[in-house]
């Protein structure tokens, strides 16, 4: 990365870059922390809190948007999927399995699973999540995987894909101490600029404030500065700059590339949904005024259960303070007075009465259920969550899961293009950046941990090594090649060369948790348990439902190796059968012969009889 302190006009560019991002970006932002709280059970505003409190109502909070996001969380959790490799030709695909090896191991260890849970909750709750795939720097870097919280991210106002295609510029805020970034980047130029910013009051909003959220690009108080990093196009080349209020402290153009050679930016963002206005946002925004409405009548339902309205004549009670606390009480007693009570009879009247809210009451407990009913269609419905209590046969509750399914199935497709567009991006680092020779260890099967070669360079002496005994020794013979011979240490080839395998990155598809690939794989079961032998065991592990394309694999290759076996044994045996028959047939003609010999010489000797001899 080059260093460079641009002019002030480029960093004027870069500042209202920024504060154009935060001004029309508002209502998303807002929107974004609004179902954040909302998330975390904060549903209540002080004003309204101030005035059920006036009301002397309970300030009741019944979070059903929690329950229905971490059930979507959960199911992204049991649904992980690795990345595979294919080849775009026949000759790479040995490199594509090595592929497939080093981009797991990339995975695991950079903790990528966690990550994109993260991302993945983002996009639930406040609209998207970012991702940044860098590398570490040096001579074999290793792939780096940066996230930042949804009110650190900021993009072009004027992007208006679901993926962010179109955007012109992306970044991220970040805070740091003066001390800190004095050291990360010396020189008096950089002090200055660090300096001035220190306590810099700008027009952004605050949403890319620290917390305390001050509308500030520095804290005099604890001596730290707001540092943007900002990634933008100019022209068909993606560009970065990182710049405090005064001044730019590093810039550069993109380090990386596309499979076409096209530079690209390293931060991804993925966004949930996206209406005509351009707002990106998630699950929850259409859960807001639902969950409200459960709120306010839990609240109010609670408030009339918990009041009594009475109704007396004048002087019949005595105190009306006294009544309300007797009434108050679970065992409370009212004594009215006798003489207005004995009138009040003869009038036809009560002097005492307790006025009935029943019907209030029953008309908001209607309402509550209704609202509690609207908010269970919304995302995870009760059939997909496997909530549905009614007794149903399990084709029914499947269909009914399968229905839940495909209501979130653009949700759970945006995610999978997000999480493809991160591991093809780590290929591109890979493929960019390993030029060393490399090992990864492979440990998706815990008993034969395995170690794949990058880049290895492969000499003679391996190269005939990896031959059959026989072709081997053909070869060496024709190249005049002897035990020790120096020409066995010469490199004549490289292992799984990264800059030269084509390969395509995928997704595999995820477990089948409740998907009709199980009313699939139950007829084939069947099938199978009438007609015995009549489904080969890798047909029925091939459709068995939620097993990884992983384990699957092992599976399938341990059955292969045991076939093999068989195969072997069955071979051997013939053969053993073959050589006890040719034995046979050897024994058999052997007593032929000598029986044709005794037969000759008993001829002979009865003519020897016959002549006289």
């Amino acid at each position: 990365m080059e260093n460079s302190l641009t002019d002030a006009e480029s960093l004027d560019l870069y500042i209202r870059m920024f504060e154009r991002a935060a001004e029309l970006c508002s209502e998303e932002t807002d929107l974004a922390a609004r179902c954040r709280d909302y998330y975390d059970g904060k549903q209540l505003t002080e004003a309204e809190t101030a005035e059920l409190a006036r009301r002397k109502q309970p300030p009741v909070v019944f979070n059903r948007i929690r329950r229905k996001v971490d059930w979507l969380r959960g199911l992204e959790m049991q649904s992980r999927t690795d990345p595979r490799a294919y080849p775009r030709t026949p000759q790479h695909q040995q490199g594509a399995d090595a592929i497939t090896d080093a981009l797991r191991y990339v995975a695991d260890n950079v903790d990528l699973d966690r990550k994109a849970s993260s991302a993945w909750a983002d996009m639930l709750i406040n609209g998207f999540g970012a991702i940044e795939v860098t590398h570490s720097g040096g001579p074999s870097p290793d792939v780096v995987i940066n996230t930042y919280p949804y009110n650190r991210v900021f993009h072009d106002p004027y992007s208006s894909t679901i993926d962010f295609s179109d955007a012109r510029y992306l970044g991220a805020v970040i805070w740091g101490d003066v001390d800190d970034l004095k050291i990360q980047y010396p020189g008096e130029d950089a002090a200055a600029r660090i300096d001035a910013s220190v306590g810099k009051v700008s027009g952004v909003t605050q949403n890319f404030d620290d917390v305390p959220a001050w509308r500030v690009w520095g804290d005099r108080d604890r001596q730290r500065v707001r540092v943007v990093l900002l990634w933008h196009r100019d022209g068909g080349t993606w560009k970065w700059c990182k710049f405090v209020y005064g001044g730019v402290l590093e810039s550069g153009e993109s380090p990386y590339t596309d499979e076409d050679g096209q530079s690209v930016c390293p931060l991804m963002l993925q966004a949930a949904y996206i209406d005509r206005d351009g707002v990106h946002y998630g699950v929850i925004r259409d859960m807001l005024d639902t969950q409200d409405e459960i709120n306010k009548r839990r609240s109010k339902l609670l408030h009339q259960l918990n009041t009594r309205q009475t109704m007396a004549l004048k002087g019949a009670v005595g105190s009306v303070a006294a009544l309300k606390a007797e009434l108050a009480k679970p065992d409370g007693h009212v004594e009215v007075d006798g003489e207005l009570a004995l009138g009040a009879r003869e009038l036809g009247m009560k002097p005492f009465d307790l006025l009935s809210n029943a019907d209030q009451t029953a008309g908001q407990f209607n309402l509550l259920q209704e609202a509690k009913a609207e908010l269970d269609l919304m995302g995870a419905n009760s059939g997909l969550a496997g909530k549905d209590g009614t007794g149903q046969s399990g084709r029914a509750i499947m269909a009914r899961q399968q229905g839940g399914l495909i209501e979130i199935a653009p949700l759970t497709d945006s995610f999978s293009d997000f999480k493809r567009r991160i591991y093809r991006r780590i290929w591109g680092v890979i493929r960019q950046f390993w030029r060393d020779e490399r090992w990864v260890r492979v440990t998706d099967d815990e008993r034969n941990v395995r170690f794949v070669g990058f880049n290895r360079p492969v000499t003679l002496g391996e190269q005939l090594g990896q031959m059959q005994p026989d072709m081997m020794a053909e070869a060496a013979m024709r190249m005049g090649i002897r035990p020790g011979d120096p020409r066995l240490g010469v490199r004549v080839g490289t292992e799984n060369p990264v800059d030269e395998i084509d390969v395509d990155i995928l997704i595999e598809e995820a477990p089948d948790t409740v998907t009709l690939d199980a009313e699939t794989f139950e007829q084939v079961v069947n099938i199978a348990t009438s007609l015995p032998g009549s489904v080969p065991p890798e047909i029925l592990i091939e459709l068995a439902p939620g097993i990884r394309r992983d384990v699957k694999d092992r599976i399938l290759k341990r059955l292969e190796e045991q076939s093999a076996q068989q195969g072997q044994q069955a071979q051997q045996q013939q053969q053993i059968a073959a050589a006890m028959t040719d034995k046979q047939m050897q024994k058999l003609q052997s007593e032929t012969a000598k029986n044709m010999s005794l037969a000759q010489k008993t001829g002979i000797e009865a003519q020897r009889l016959a002549l006289g001899y």
